[in-house]
């Protein structure tokens, strides 16, 4: 589960975003501006959370 946390939370991470809309074609200053925005309202709620439950999965002991 920390993994898969992990793996989330790289992807979607402003600059993986910012990188994959130039990918698809877009403007860069329009991605710039898309991804501040998305940086600031919705990226540090997921950073927020994602760090909480790689804790809680630190704390919680696998079942053998």
């Amino acid at each position: 589960m920390r993994n898969t946390m992990l793996q989330m939370q790289h992807y979607l991470n402003p600059l993986h975003v910012y990188c994959r809309l130039v990918e698809r074609g877009l403007d860069k200053r329009l991605s710039i501006s898309i991804c501040r925005s998305y940086e600031i309202c919705i990226y540090s709620w997921v950073s927020w959370l994602s760090m909480i439950m790689v804790h809680i999965s630190k704390l919680v002991k696998p079942a053998i």
